[in-house]
């Protein structure tokens, strides 16, 4: 559920830029005149813009993908108004300029971000650089012999590829050749989105919504204003998929997905009156992560996490640190919410978890293989009079949670109320068990 929320989050503003782009396309009536002499301009803005952020993100996929973008933006806007007059050796730099940027999505998606002034940002700018070269000797004079010749043989052959039925590519301006090896390269993005099992990684959604735009770029190069028009749709998801991953950084914890400390500090502010906050922690954690390893480990955090994404009564859970993490509940009081926590308690304790063969086997010999059930124990504060500040609300949750701790574990515990509250300290208990089967 959250990997489909996550692809969902990703696929909305992407989307979004593609879809109003086709509309402005199709309604171009509502641009202002004053706009239309500025729009050649705007691909190299955006992408200008996005690859200084790139920079300063330490983002250089992003960096190269908007030089590629702008070098194709180039191509387009100097060279094919001209097409009349160059004829067939345009033709061939407009079939390889398509065909070479989908390849290059691959590529990138494959690589990682390893810098700009590196080794392989290096490598990185030569590759892109012989390949603009390749496509500037398509406009040089047919030639008989030498590299030239051979490339602009390569090209031709490329157009001429039929595999197709002819009713697939007599409605674009492009080849079999790119619709077939964009075809190739989208699923080949999809599934390495689907690999990367539902973690988030905007950078597949970016790869994808964006060779749609650019080859959306070469489709209609013969409409006025609309290959400007998709090339800065390409640039503006780019751009934009930087803050998206700055924000998931900084708000949402990598491991569990659920929002970090920094995020439940900047939810406090958003706090009123009236609302309950639940700390919780995961028993035997320490004891649990030498006997199984660290790998098993994280893989507690993801599931215990994955119920706490769930609690009921209203509250959202967060990862405050470590094996503990909070629940806030807006417009609840302790002794209401206590119900719901367990309720989630109970859920986690009766859950199985299995220890999976493919990680790392147990450090201890008398640590079995098999399945065994995870607990948590809960503390649980209000805001009273006498706790007005968030963070003090915390410090009483964290007393009543190690008053938990200390009665045995696997308990809500509510904490002791302040004078003058009418809150009363209660608690529930289910019975550790650990389950040993193969």
């Amino acid at each position: 559920m959250r990997a489909l929320t996550n692809l969902v989050l990703s696929l909305f503003l992407p989307i979004t830029i593609l879809g109003g782009t086709f509309f402005i396309l199709m309604n171009q009536h509502v641009i202002p005149d004053s706009v239309f002499p500025i729009m050649p301009a705007l691909p190299f803005v955006f992408a200008a813009s996005g690859s200084a952020m790139a920079w300063q993100f330490k983002r250089s996929r992003a960096v190269f993908l908007l030089l590629l973008i702008a070098l194709c933006c180039w191509f387009i806007t100097l060279y094919l108004p001209g097409m009349s007059s160059t004829g067939m050796r345009l033709r061939l730099a407009y079939d390889l300029s398509a065909l070479l940027l989908p390849i290059n999505l691959v590529i990138f998606a494959y690589c990682e971000d390893r810098g700009v002034l590196t080794l392989w940002g290096a490598l990185s700018a030569a590759f892109i650089t012989a390949q603009a070269a390749a496509v500037a000797t398509m406009l040089a004079p047919p030639q008989h012999s030498g590299a030239i010749a051979w490339l602009q043989d390569a090209a031709l052959s490329l157009d001429r590829i039929q595999i197709l039925p002819t009713w697939a590519s007599n409605w674009t301006f492009l080849p079999q050749s790119v619709i077939i090896i964009t075809g190739t390269v989208l699923f080949l993005l999809l599934l390495f989105m689907v690999l990367n099992k539902g973690r988030r990684d905007s950078m597949y959604v970016t790869l994808i919504t964006s060779c749609l735009a650019v080859i959306a770029a070469y489709h209609y190069v013969a409409i006025p204003h609309a290959s400007a028009l998709f090339f800065s749709a390409a640039a503006l998801i780019i751009t934009l998929s930087l803050f998206q991953d700055s924000y998931f950084m900084a708000y949402v914890d990598e491991l569990t997905d659920l929002p970090s400390r920094r995020a439940l500090n900047a939810d406090f502010k958003k706090l009123g009156r009236k609302y309950a906050l639940a700390m919780v922690d995961i028993d035997h954690f320490k004891k649990f992560n030498d006997t199984y390893g660290h790998d098993i480990g994280d893989d507690v955090l993801r599931m215990v996490a994955g119920h706490l994404s769930r609690v009921s009564g209203g509250g959202k859970a967060y990862r405050y640190g470590g094996e503990e993490f909070t629940i806030i509940f807006p417009k609840g009081i302790a002794t209401d919410v206590q119900s719901h926590l367990d309720e989630l308690r109970e859920r986690i304790a009766k859950t199985d978890f299995h220890i999976r063969s493919g990680k790392r086997a147990p450090k201890k010999r008398n640590a079995r293989k098999g399945s065994v059930n995870v607990t948590i124990s809960i503390g649980v504060a209000e805001r009273t009079d006498g706790a007005q500040s968030p963070m003090e609300v915390v410090k009483q949750a964290d007393r009543a949670l190690y008053k938990a701790k200390g009665a045995g574990r696997n308990i809500v515990k509510l904490a002791t109320a302040p004078r003058n509250s009418r809150s009363k300290e209660k608690s529930s208990r289910l019975g550790f068990k650990r389950n040993t089967r193969k």
